[in-house]
């Protein structure tokens, strides 16, 4: 409801609210729908008949989009102020040829940026810049794509990964849409409300276990999910489009991840998550010369070595 206040503060008007409901269980439905109701705003909300966690009610959600644009929120995140939808339309007025928008994002509680968008240009299409944008989207909130090409490229084949907004936009890159990066503030992330939480992976208590198990997070399958949405496109440099995936992967997503989890749950189930990770596991599938494997071999064991061993104090 407070995510739906942002949108009802809006100057620009010529938007609908595309609601899909995945069986939520918290009683707060009708108190939703009576805001909607009163709000003023055009809005479609759909109830799942099933749960089926985030990538399908994702893709329900756009299922519901009839506008040119999608712009993606999060059930928990506000737009930042009442001109951002005139800001982002003004935009893609400007620059037409734009399937994929990176906007920026400010945390809720303390005002931080996080920059997707360093400057406001177009960074054109292809598999070698879906493959140099790919971590973008990894946060889902102030995303913009194009309605049609969202429709034909759906698909439950990597329901589970919990980045099917990833898989989306690469597929778009990679076969001829082109991106605009945007220097702009679109999203408040995380709004915090009295007496209310929302669900959230360092809430989840950590489970006793002995030994260090294997934790197969989500996160093992992204770099294969890059390459599958990717893969059609690449007619040339296939090796070096899939080891810059690699690459990033190795370097920068599962390092955050490595550092992040002894932080919230403990150096055990970080050490587990190493063991998951191990590239004979993440890079399944993935065409690599045995160059290109050894040197993600060799970055996956230098990402682990300092991430087991920097202590949670440092961070």
């Amino acid at each position: 409801i407070e995510a739906c206040r942002t949108l009802s503060a809006q100057t620009f008007r010529d938007f609908e609210v595309c609601i899909s409901d995945d069986c939520s269980n918290d009683g707060r439905e009708a108190d939703l729908l009576t805001y909607l109701q009163g709000s003023g705003l055009s809005f479609v909300y759909r109830r799942r008949d099933h749960n089926g966690r985030y990538d399908a009610n994702l893709r329900s959600a756009l299922a519901l989009a009839t506008g040119r644009y999608c712009f993606l929120l999060g059930n928990d995140d506000g737009l930042k102020g009442p001109e951002t939808l005139r800001q982002v339309h003004d935009l893609l007025i400007q620059a037409p040829q734009a399937g994929v928008v990176f906007t920026n994002f400010e945390d809720f509680t303390n005002g931080r940026v996080v920059r997707k968008g360093r400057a406001t240009r177009l960074l054109g299409s292809g598999p070698d810049v879906a493959a140099s944008v790919f971590r973008r989207f990894s946060f889902v909130s102030g995303l913009v794509l194009e309605t049609a090409r969202v429709h034909a490229e759906a698909t439950s084949k990597w329901d589970g990964s919990e980045m099917y907004q990833m898989y989306l936009g690469c597929r778009m890159i990679a076969s001829g849409a082109f991106v605009l990066e945007a220097d702009l503030v679109t999203i408040r992330k995380d709004i915090q409300v009295a007496g209310e939480v929302v669900d959230s992976y360092a809430r989840k208590p950590a489970p006793a276990v002995s030994g260090i198990p294997v934790q197969p997070i989500r996160l093992v399958q992204h770099a294969r999910l890059v390459a599958d949405a990717i893969g059609p496109s690449t007619t040339g440099g296939r090796t070096r489009v899939f080891l810059s995936i690699s690459l990033q992967f190795l370097g920068f997503l599962y390092p955050y991840w490595l550092l992040e989890y002894p932080r919230v749950r403990s150096w055990r189930f970080a050490a587990g998550v190493a063991r998951a990770m191990r590239p004979a596991h993440s890079l399944a599938d993935i065409r690599l010369s045995w160059m290109a494997r050894g040197l993600s071999m060799a970055l996956y064991g230098l990402a682990t070595v300092v991430g087991l061993v920097t202590p949670v104090g440092v961070l």
